[in-house]
């Protein structure tokens, strides 16, 4: 009921926020009546909610649709609330699944899955017991964007003005198109101008929307995709006027103005208005939280779902990393199949399960690809597959220094996004890897990638490992590989240079480096010692010619002495180490 009256009361804010009075005129309703339509209290008749959707420039049909999935979730909760079992309902007309889009204001009656997170954000957002912003954090596909405007709007309720962001090269003029929006009185092109160059006008625009402090009217800004791309592709100027218009609203300590911002990191970015901000992280869905993303739209929507479709979902999904996105993606399909009001097992298997679906998707990108694109995709996909020794490949967890060097900086972010938006990778900070395992399992092309050098691969991922120990040694010298394990590292290298690492091309060329200085330390010590020997050789000589009488042990002293010294300094020569070091050296691990 809470999610259809903040449709409404979107449609109306969309038609220009008319009075009621003049709503009533067109509805042919009292206005105290559309006024309780839009509060959520309860749930609208189904004339007065078409009536006052007409009224503000609805489809009665659309409308008509949207109040009976209302009324159907409205059924369902009750039915929840009570333990009951839910039938199937009439055939639903809309997918209650989005697919691989995220979930929109729209798509709010199907929302599910994220209560506990949604409560929290509304909880932190409301209280406004700490300065500065809200960040909800979590890796790419966690469902960050779909939360930001499907769960925690319609959650406020009615109070709130919502201005969405997904901040654009000009992330300023996206700001004053949204309060454009709201108010008629402002133009963005000069309210633009004036975020530029005035700084607190974003919180003296903001506080005009709002009547007066008893008025229970609220503004909630959120800002999607903050993320490191965002930081590199705005202009500079324009990047850190737009945060710092954001952190003076944040910091003002007006609980009427509040910030949500969403990102990749737990770990702000430089610049974000983080001071004094608390945080919410999407964690991996849970399977009570699968089982509610699964069930609640189909009920919402009239649908039934064969609870094997269910468990099949479970397994699959069920505390992996980006798995609302595949989630949806996988249900949205198995709709699209469907006969009568069941979603089967079959339909899901008939449109590919998620790890085919995953597979699928990896061989379009890669077809999709640039020749040098391809090079990239075939590296890094090889890096993000853990070599089984005697079991299967499975997938790694690489961080994301180990990819510096692969491709120019900018080529890589973009290629690795777009994979990030396909599903196929997911993104945190610092870090990436495969969305579900079935990309090292069930993709044909890096199965035969993965079998092509199988020793090769082993090799590099002991330059990989034994790279990333010296870079967090410090770069320490005793961190380095030598002998027989740097011979074959750099034999590997050579074959494969464009497969190396900025990291890994730094480590082989220090190794080489300490291999050279302790050969020619021996080279050098080795001569010293010949040309001592040599020396006490030439005194011994010269002793006996001066004094042939000299009695044999003092000549022999000289001898002794000078074999003395040849051997220590050949014993101060750094030997040749083993080919392996200690079983227990973190850098043999594959």
């Amino acid at each position: 009921m809470a999610r259809f009256a903040w449709e409404l009361r979107q449609l109306r804010t969309h038609a220009g926020a008319p009075s009621y009075r003049v709503l009533a005129q067109r509805a042919h309703y009292a206005a105290s009546t559309l006024a309780e339509a839009t509060k959520g209290s309860r749930l609208p008749t189904l004339d007065v909610a078409v009536a006052l959707a007409e009224a503000c420039g609805g489809d009665r049909e659309e409308w008509a649709a949207r109040w009976h999935a209302a009324a159907a979730r409205g059924r369902a909760e009750a039915r929840h609330a009570r333990g009951m079992p839910q039938p199937a309902g009439p055939t639903a007309r809309r997918c209650p699944y989005p697919g691989p889009r995220p979930f929109t204001g729209d798509d709010a009656p199907y929302f599910f899955g994220r209560e506990e997170p949604v409560r929290r954000l509304v909880r932190l957002v409301t209280a406004g017991e700490t300065p500065g912003p809200v960040l909800l954090t979590g890796p790419s596909g966690s469902g960050k964007t779909s939360l930001l405007h499907a769960g925690l709007p319609p959650a406020l309720g009615a109070d709130w003005h919502h201005l969405a962001l997904t901040p654009s090269r000009d992330p300023l003029a996206e700001l004053a198109r949204q309060i454009g929006a709201l108010r008629s009185d402002v133009q963005p092109q000069a309210l633009r101008e004036e975020f530029t160059r005035t700084p607190g006008a974003l919180h003296r625009t903001l506080s005009a929307l709002l009547p007066c402090r008893s008025s229970r009217t609220r503004v909630l800004v959120t800002v999607d995709a903050l993320d490191d791309a965002f930081f590199r592709s705005v202009p500079a100027a324009e990047r850190d006027a737009f945060l710092d218009q954001l952190a003076r609203v944040a910091r003002a300590g007006d609980d009427r103005l509040r910030v949500v911002l969403a990102l990749r990191s737990d770990a702000p970015l430089p610049g974000l208005p983080a001071e004094g901000a608390a945080r919410v992280r999407l964690e991996p869905l849970r399977a009570e939280e699968v089982r509610r993303a699964v069930l609640g739209p189909a009920e919402a929507a009239g649908l039934a779902v064969e609870p094997a479709l269910l468990d099949a979902l479970l397994t699959d999904l069920a505390g992996r990393p980006g798995a609302p996105a595949l989630l949806s993606d996988a249900l949205h399909h198995t709709w699209t199949r469907r006969t009568g009001d069941v979603l089967r097992l079959s339909d899901h298997l008939s449109a590919g399960d998620v790890g085919a679906r995953v597979a699928e998707g990896a061989e379009r990108a890669y077809a999709a690809a640039t020749p040098d694109e391809r090079r990239l995709l075939r590296a890094l996909f090889l890096r993000l597959t853990a070599l089984g020794d005697g079991t299967d490949d499975t997938p790694r967890r690489v961080d994301r220094g180990e990819l510096v060097g692969l491709a120019p900086r900018d080529d890589l972010d973009r290629l690795l996004g777009e994979l990030a938006d396909a599903r196929l990778v997911v993104l945190d900070a610092s870090t990436a890897e495969p969305a579900h395992p079935a990309l090292v399992t069930a993709w044909p092309r890096l199965r035969h990638w993965l079998a092509d050098d199988r020793e090769g691969l082993r090799t590099h991922r002991r330059l990989t490992l034994a790279s990333a120990h010296w870079h967090t040694s410090g770069r320490h010298p005793g961190a380095l590989d030598r002998g027989a394990r740097l011979a074959t590292a750099r034999s590997w290298a050579r074959r494969q240079p464009d497969d190396l690492s900025t990291r890994e091309r730094a480590f082989l060329t220090a190794s080489r480096a300490a291999e050279r200085r302790r050969r020619w330390a021996v080279v050098l010590l080795v001569a010293l010692a010949t040309v001592l020997a040599a020396l006490a050789g030439a005194l011994a000589l010269h002793a006996l010619l001066a004094d042939p009488d000299a009695p044999a042990d003092r000549r022999g002293g000289s001898h002794a002495v000078t074999h003395a010294i040849g051997a220590r300094l050949v014993d101060a020569a750094p030997a040749q180490p083993a080919p392996d070091d200690s079983p227990t050296d973190p850098r043999q691990t594959a």
